[in-house]
């Protein structure tokens, strides 16, 4: 998946400014991925929604201490976006290695359906907690 351009940046601006535009693009791209992710074998939206997660991660690291309080909850939901997600990614990668063997296949896939079933709750849970909408008021 490649990132989307960032409109507006100006690298004379404040760190604060461009801060701002970088996270809410980053966090736009993540929650547009959401809706198809959360389909249980929508294997390529869900591999994109863990790159958006890592770049909205790795941004909130950079530049967190620019938009207050809200940067450092969003950044940890952030972080286990892309371990629950790669951990699915994982599985989605070695079924074809394992596809040949019944009884490994069925377990790769039992662990694929629980992980599948964390990812939604932890996305659910985080929009619960208000995490992303905490984070885009900030911006």
């Amino acid at each position: 998946m490649k990132a989307r351009r960032i409109a507006g940046l100006d690298p004379a601006a404040p760190l604060g400014q461009n801060a701002r535009l970088i996270v809410a693009a980053r966090l736009d791209e993540l929650r547009a991925l959401a809706e198809e992710a959360l389909v249980p074998g929508a294997a390529g939206a869900q591999h994109d929604m863990r790159i958006a997660a890592k770049r909205l991660r790795y941004a909130l690291e950079i530049v967190g201490p620019c938009l207050g309080e809200s940067a450092e909850p969003a950044r940890l939901a952030a972080k286990e976006l892309q371990s629950a997600l790669g951990d699915l990614h994982d599985c989605d990668v070695i079924m074809p290695r394992v596809e040949a063997i019944p009884s490994l296949a069925a377990v790769v896939l039992a662990r694929r359906e629980c992980l599948f079933v964390a990812f939604a709750e932890l996305w659910r849970d985080d929009a619960s907690k208000d995490v992303w909408a905490a984070l885009e008021r900030a911006l």
